[in-house]
């Protein structure tokens, strides 16, 4: 047989080298097959979602203003003192607290049955019509939110600002003591609110991801967005399906034909007028969103470059070295079979030079000759292993795909619930820093081991000076320590205590960093682990609460018209002062005073000159008895006096005439001056006397109507 020349087939160095590029070039182009299915799926999946959450942030912020307000106007609806009041100037001071409290509330207004406004907020527009504002019609029998609107006549009251005045209302009806309809109270809120809640809420987003947040009203115009978008109409898929009522995010193409990523929520509910409906649209640049996996695709196409080009050069190099010695032995052989070609067996080779570097072929060229002669041999022997082996690889290969599918199906298992949990730690995270209350999470021991924003806020310390410190030396005061410590060990070894404590509300008094006294309300939570279990604590700072709730509970122990305690604060002074004087075994005399003739002087002069004799009794009878002594209005012209310390019944005689002397001096009102008479019932509380408060004001009615019933008969005889 004739050889073929050596040039005919290529060498073992040019397919080493060959081989070992094209091995890297499917590598890289495998890679970045991967990366532009997975990746980009991935980044863009990410990107929705973030946009998704963004928007949710926005809705449930919007919600949460909206009924805030709304439950503001209900709260004033039904304070006593605005349902009862008879001027401007008493429903004026209870508006200009809350809007102190809530800067954002830019005008508080109450009016009366037809519309004319009664009451406002620094006296704006007090006794202008407003009959034909919405907010009247629809909040004179229900509570209403108004839309989004400009400002038309409040707008000229108020301050200049650099951007025009937009409002969002809230009302209400407004019904007497009586339960009748009086007016409606709204609330005109400032849209400020909302540019300030992007700034606060969505800016990191905005800096970090260039998104675009739009506020869309049910007519298609832009409340709040991006600068050039603002009262104007927007028209997109994901707009419809925000106010169809559903959320999510899409990939969609806007009017200035760029791709986006849109993320959609509604806020409010349309069956419900105390809410507003608006659409949320959150956006980003497709090309932002996955600037990332571009990125990533670009360093992989360049390493995989870089390392061919560096095997390719390293495997040519050693496939050379390697592959020298058998180039020489190759050549021999050549040569031997060229010389005796008719002989089936292969004479014995010479030396190979540069085998005694390579022992390989030292061996090769020895074992050579032996192995053509016996390869007849273990040809057959060959055929039969060959066809076993057949039959055994096929099995094998079942086995081993069955195998393989059922480990890819357990690797994407695997990453899927990988993917998910990242994906809830992540969300997690985001809503942590991003809640209302504080979050704090401590161990058995009480040391923090998380601690959110809202909790460096309220408190003061930052999360990486609290993590590992104990909760209790930091903000409990001394004189609670003992008591938190105790608590926390009982809740670790007592589940049943635990469940007890976390099914409810605790008010506690903190510390911040400054040292100042912090009221808040802490929810608890018990979560069991593995390796032990955590205490997850939510705290809302209540001091405003705190401090409103005081406000009213001493606006409710007044009188409004005299400034003394009302019938309520005299009801919970009255058992006091007989139980002190059960202590110190003295009398206590309660005075039941009633003016002579007081209906026939305040129908002669009026209501007000009525309300300001009234003022000026009351003003002389506290005058007229100690510091000590308690001086209240019953109702009406009705008045009650506790004297306390008596050492006999005769003082409280000479009390109450000395009383009578002066009430009866004249009274200098503001068109006449009047003198008149007031009728004093007296009751006698003894140390031994059962403390019965409703018998001794009784006694001291019927005192008060026999005293007036003899001055009657006295005058009559005169």
């Amino acid at each position: 047989m004739p050889l073929q020349s050596p040039s005919a087939r290529p060498r073992l160095t040019t397919l080493v080298t060959v081989g070992v590029s094209a091995t890297v070039l499917l590598t890289v182009l495998s890679l970045l097959i991967l990366v532009d299915h997975f990746a980009i799926a991935y980044a863009r999946n990410e990107a929705q979602q973030r946009l998704q959450q963004l928007s949710w942030q926005m809705r449930d912020s919007l919600n949460n203003v909206v009924r805030k307000a709304t439950g503001d106007v209900q709260l004033l609806t039904e304070l006593p003192q605005v349902r009862a009041a008879t001027s401007p100037a008493e429903v004026r001071q209870i508006l200009e607290s809350l809007q102190k409290t809530f800067p954002d509330y830019a005008w508080i207004g109450l009016t009366d049955a037809d519309g004319k406004v009664f009451a406002a907020t620094q006296g704006v527009l007090e006794g202008v019509d407003v009959s034909a504002r919405d907010w009247f019609k629809d909040g004179r029998d229900k509570i209403y939110a108004g839309d989004f609107h400009p400002a038309t006549l409040l707008g000229k009251k108020l301050p200049v600002s650099s951007d025009p005045w937009r409002f969002v209302d809230a009302a209400g009806p407004l019904l007497d003591p009586a339960g009748n309809y009086r007016g409606v109270l709204c609330v005109h809120m400032s849209w400020g609110w909302a540019r300030r809640m992007v700034h606060t809420i969505l800016a990191p987003a905005d800096h970090q991801y260039s998104a675009d947040i739009f506020v869309v009203r049910g007519d298609g115009t832009v409340m709040l967005g991006p600068p050039g978008t603002e009262e104007t109409k927007l028209s997109s898929d994901s707009l419809k399906l925000a106010q169809g009522g559903a959320s999510g995010s899409l990939k969609e193409t806007w009017a200035d034909d760029r791709s986006y990523l849109t993320g959609y929520a509604r806020s409010g509910d349309p069956d419900d007028p105390a809410t507003l409906t608006w659409s949320i649209l959150v956006r980003q640049p497709e090309v932002l969103a996955l600037a990332g996996a571009r990125a990533l695709e670009r360093q992989i196409l360049m390493l995989g470059a870089i390392l061919g080009v560096a095997l390719a050069l390293a495997a040519a190099v050693v496939a050379r070295r390697m592959t020298r010695p058998l180039n020489a032995l190759s050549h021999a052989i050549e040569q031997r079979q060229a010389a005796s070609a008719d002989n089936p067996v292969l004479p014995v080779l010479p030396p190979i030079p540069g085998s005694d570097n390579y022992h390989e072929v030292q061996v090769l060229s020895r074992a050579l000759a032996a192995l053509l002669r016996d390869e007849q041999h273990h040809l057959d022997a060959l055929r039969g292993l060959n066809e076993k082996l057949e039959s055994t690889v096929a099995e094998r290969t079942r086995e081993i795909a069955r195998k393989a599918l059922q480990l890819e199906r357990a690797l994407a298992q695997e990453q899927s619930t990988q993917q998910l949990l990242q994906e809830r730690a992540a969300e997690l995270r985001a809503i942590l820093d991003n809640a209302h209350d504080a979050f704090i999470a401590l161990d058995p021991g009480g040391v923090v081991r998380e601690w959110n924003l809202q909790a460096e806020r309220l408190l003061g310390w930052k999360r990486n000076e609290v993590i590992g410190q104990p909760m209790a030396a930091m903000m409990l005061p001394p004189l609670l320590r003992r008591a938190y410590e105790r608590d926390m060990r009982l809740l670790a070894d007592r589940a049943s205590a635990a469940a007890a404590v976390m099914s409810r509300r605790i008010e506690l008094t903190l510390h911040n960093r400054a040292g100042q006294e912090l009221p808040v309300e802490v929810s608890l939570a018990y979560v069991p682990r593995s390796s032990g279990h955590l205490f997850i604590a939510f705290l809302h700072d209540i001091s405003e609460r705190k401090s409103l709730f005081a406000s009213m509970e001493e606006m409710a122990l007044k009188d409004t018209l005299t400034g003394l305690p009302n019938r309520r604060a005299l009801m919970q002074a009255l058992p006091d002062a007989l139980q002190r004087a059960n202590r110190t075994r003295q009398s206590c005399a309660v005075f039941f005073l009633d003016l002579d003739r007081f209906k026939q002087i305040n129908d002669r002069h009026g209501h007000d000159e009525g309300d300001e004799l009234l003022r000026q009794f009351a003003q002389r009878v506290r005058a007229a008895v100690r510091k000590t002594d308690t001086v209240g209005r019953l109702a009406g012209d009705e008045f009650i006096v506790i004297i306390e310390m008596l050492h006999n019944d005769e003082a409280a005689q000479e009390a109450a005439d000395n009383l009578l002397q002066i009430l009866r001096e004249p009274f200098v009102l503001k068109t006449t001056s009047m003198t008149l008479s007031a009728s004093i019932g007296i009751a006698i509380h003894h140390p031994d006397d059962p403390q019965d408060t409703e018998a001794l004001l009784s006694r001291a009615d019927r005192a008060m109507y026999r005293h007036k019933q003899q001055s009657a008969l006295q005058r009559a005889r005169r």
